[in-house]
């Protein structure tokens, strides 16, 4: 769980504001796209994933929808969200639930996110996209079942 836990957070980043141009069409969101951790840069707690990828496909105030995929020590593994910002809407892995997520967006390159996991872990992050739209760091702070807290940040580039 605890592994999942990290990856929600970097989900959450993909939310943001829709802006119109002054000839009223909206311009192209910045958090779409392929991303990819980087480890080098990352300071995660345990062991590492071997890789991992996180898809966004639809990222605004009314939607959000992305795919993580990795490997780790354990397998290949799949984990999806799509939901709204502001509304709790659950993470799935392999098909199932294992959190609730809820996104906030107080601007448009920085996003917040507070999660339960089904396990009965917790967890708190701060999302932000670079000014020039090439990485994005997540800042966790989780705490599981047994209370044990950590606190991790997550370097993904886009590709």
């Amino acid at each position: 769980m605890k592994r999942f836990m990290v990856l929600f957070l970097l989900l959450s980043c993909t939310v943001a504001f829709s802006q119109k141009k002054k000839a009223g069409a909206n311009p192209p969101n910045p958090w779409i796209g392929n991303y990819k951790l980087d480890v080098a840069q990352s300071k995660m707690a345990g062991q590492p994933p071997q890789e991992e990828t996180v898809v966004v496909s639809a990222a605004g105030k009314d939607a959000l929808k992305y795919t993580i995929q990795g490997k780790d020590q354990q397998g290949s593994y799949t984990m999806n969200y799509e939901g709204k910002p502001g509304t709790a809407a659950p993470q799935m892995a392999e098909g199932k639930e294992i959190a609730q997520i809820t996104y906030q967006m107080p601007s448009s390159h920085q996003f917040t996110s507070q999660g339960h996991g089904t396990d009965g872990s917790t967890s708190t992050g701060t999302i932000t996209l670079s000014q020039d739209k090439k990485t994005i760091t997540v800042h966790e702070h989780s705490k599981d079942p047994k209370g044990a807290e950590r606190d991790q940040i997550m370097v993904y580039v886009r590709q």
